[in-house]
């Protein structure tokens, strides 16, 4: 509660000095776990202004996150409290975070600069006859690091980035260095990508290199597209690893076919991974929906294993009620699990209010979660 109310005296205080005549949101909403018989609130609030803006939510009446942005025609500086900030938007995406954190941002003459726990850096961006680049040099933890990525499109689409990362006291060398160029038409539909990353760039934070296993390797990405078709291939040269794929998409209807390395056997199970998976939109008796199979390996983020995913959504409104629903069975060699999720919104011209039944997050909540959700928003 101490952190909530120094959060809107600060706001109090800002309005008082900036004249803030704000507009923003409120949002309201309680949770009730129908299995544990336990309940939970929480409250989210935005503000903005014509030099401020602010939000903050609550859970369970004690203060859980906030920003507070001050924006002037010379400085402008965010400061934030368990939030997900602060990623550099660089092609490798060299810092970037969706883990909430607390820290300062501030942007002067183009040049930005942010801390947040072990992480600082400073970050130029720029543009020279539509050559648009950003720098930065940045620590985290014990490990330096410093890149330029750049953008140019004369007609075709001329895009990459290199850099180095070492740990402090370290001689750097060729094994530290990391960088990634292509070239494709500016609408993305054909294009070739080369990345390399050095086998001592310490790169363990970054989700692009530890995604595709790029520590010590050089990656080759290359794409077309013919009509409703889109074919890719990716190979990996120090570990001579292929993967290759098609998908389509037309009208309602989409598939896509993908397989890593060159391995067939006549047991499946010994494949390297691969997947498959085809869906269709359609409307029926005045609901729309979505339906799609997926089989491979993974099956599913929440697993390693080989199996299959049936997936629905189903969607309605009337009037200013609107009727989503969705559901998903997963079938592996260890786990069969099935999930769903309803909800019902009631919208005006000023608010909203929302009831679901379960947990929409597919992703990492394969099994029913039995939780019943009230959901109030207003805005002005």
């Amino acid at each position: 509660m101490k952190k909530l109310a120094v959060l809107i005296m600060c706001l109090l205080a800002f309005s008082y000095v900036f004249s803030f005549s704000p507009t923003g949101s409120l949002k309201v909403g309680y949770s009730y776990d129908l299995e544990n018989q336990s309940g939970s609130s929480y409250t989210e609030l935005y503000l903005s202004g014509n030099s401020l803006s602010g939000d903050f939510t609550t859970k369970d009446l004690k203060l859980d996150s906030g920003y507070i942005a001050l924006d002037t025609d010379l400085v402008d500086l965010k400061a934030y409290y368990n939030r997900v900030f602060g990623s550099t938007g660089d092609w490798l995406g060299i810092y970037s975070f969706n883990d909430s954190r607390n820290g300062l941002e501030i942007e002067l003459f183009g040049f930005r600069g942010v801390t947040t726990g072990d992480v600082s850096y400073l970050q130029y961006r720029g543009n020279l006859s539509n050559f648009y680049f950003s720098a930065m040099l940045g620590k985290r933890s014990t490990v330096n690091d410093m890149y330029f990525d750049f953008n140019w499109e004369p007609g075709l689409r001329y895009f990459g980035e290199f850099g180095v990362s070492y740990e402090n006291e370290e001689k750097i060398g060729s094994n530290n260095f990391f960088y990634m160029f292509g070239i494709s038409t500016v609408d993305w539909k054909h294009g070739v990508k080369l990345t390399g990353v050095g086998s001592e760039t310490h790169l363990d934070y970054c989700d692009y290199v530890n995604d595709n296993d790029l520590e010590g390797e050089i990656l080759a990405n290359l794409w077309t597209t013919f009509g409703n078709f889109k074919l890719f291939f990716d190979y990996k040269f120090t570990s001579k690893t292929p993967k290759y794929g098609v998908e389509y998409s037309s009208g309602d209807v989409w598939f896509k076919v993908w397989k890593e390395g060159t391995k067939f056997d006549s047991d499946i199970l010994n494949w390297d991974d691969f997947g498959m998976e085809v869906g269709r939109n359609f409307s029926f008796i005045g609901f729309n929906g979505k339906i799609s199979y997926k089989f491979g390996k993974p099956a599913h983020d929440s697993t390693s294993a080989m199996g299959e995913v049936f997936y629905a959504e189903l969607w309605k409104n009337f009037g200013s009620v609107n009727f989503f629903a969705k559901w998903q069975y997963l079938n592996t060699l260890y786990t069969k699990a099935y999930t769903a999720y309803y909800e019902l919104k009631f919208t005006d011209e000023k608010s909203e209010f929302k009831l679901s039944l379960g947990d929409g997050d597919f992703s990492s909540q394969i099994n029913f979660v039995k939780k019943i959700s009230l959901e109030y928003s207003t805005w002005w």
